[in-house]
């Protein structure tokens, strides 16, 4: 069974105490639990390790190419299963460049939150999937 119940505050909190931390965390989560629901598309979503790597080496924009491919895994998943999609990558690009700074990093942690309730959607279909 995949994990369900991520909450916004709980992990905005985790964030805040580990100074970051937790969001590294989320990032490995996600990337396993997102290659465990949609391996039948045959697609990987790398992991922590790749993904910090890539990140420093590109400057910061393989973590947006990876969070936009992993948003478009997701709903695809969603979709094939008769669901409708959750964050949209178009979103998620305007909040980033346009909208989070405009509002002052609100939009961003809405944007934050919407991330932590799509997986949580795949996740769910998953289970009910591999339960019945």
């Amino acid at each position: 069974m995949l994990c369900t119940n991520r909450g916004f505050w709980k992990a905005f909190f985790l964030n805040l105490i580990t100074l970051g931390i937790y969001n590294w965390y989320l990032i490995h989560a996600f990337a396993q639990e997102t290659n465990i629901a949609c391996k039948s598309d045959g697609q990987k979503t790398t992991g922590l390790l790749l993904y910090l790597v890539f990140n420093i080496l590109t400057l910061g924009i393989y973590g947006i190419v990876w969070t936009c491919k992993w948003i478009t895994r997701c709903n695809n998943y969603l979709i094939a299963n008769g669901e409708i999609e959750g964050l949209k990558v178009s979103t998620y690009l305007l909040t980033l460049f346009i909208f989070g700074p405009l509002t002052l990093g609100i939009m961003a942690l809405v944007v934050y939150c919407k991330a932590l309730y799509l997986q949580n959607k795949v996740n769910e279909k998953y289970n009910e999937l591999t339960a019945a």
